[in-house]
């Protein structure tokens, strides 16, 4: 099985477009306790509806949290690579529990798992992905990145490029 660890804003963004509800049902999913505190504790305080939606899937053990143990790995990534706590939580737990991949969108964390070797994946490849494999329709993949057009933090030429992918595509679903 594949195990994925996310950081707060491509958690965030899978529940946003409704896919991470299809990605726990085929893949481990992870996230470090500071993810945890970003994505729920912060979002429930701005009442976020995505952060209640989270936790219950925390709740339901279908997400699972854990402790990083090496904190001075987090503190040591937030200075060599001048990345967020949540970011460099979400990499220290990869290494510390051997994860396949690192679901962000920060374009800082994705340059410091580049220069580590850590394999990573932005929510808008994800949903190419999942159009590709058919685990999505073609009507909602389209969707989904509409969604992503508006959430999140996109250049336009990546939404550009996810679109026309999903446009050429020969999904059947």
């Amino acid at each position: 099985m594949i195990f994925i660890v996310s950081d707060a804003s491509s958690i965030i963004l899978l529940e946003k477009t409704r896919l991470l509800d299809k990605i726990i049902n085929e893949f481990i999913m992870m996230i470090p306790k500071e993810i945890e505190m970003e994505a729920i504790i912060f979002g429930k305080e701005r009442n976020y509806p995505d952060a209640f939606r989270i936790e219950e899937k925390i709740k339901k053990n279908l997400i699972k949290v854990k402790n990083v143990k090496n904190q001075k790995f987090v503190r040591k990534l937030m200075e060599d690579f001048n990345i967020g706590k949540g970011e460099a939580e979400a990499i220290a737990l990869f290494k510390q529990e051997s994860a396949n991949l690192l679901a962000t969108d920060d374009k800082l964390a994705i340059k410091a798992c580049r220069s580590l070797l850590i394999p990573t994946s932005g929510t808008c490849a994800f949903v190419t992905q999942s159009f590709d494999n058919k685990i999505i329709s073609k009507d909602e993949a389209n969707d989904m990145i509409e969604i992503l057009a508006k959430e999140g933090r996109y250049k336009g030429d990546i939404i550009f490029k996810a679109l026309n992918h999903i446009k050429g595509g020969k999904n059947e679903k």
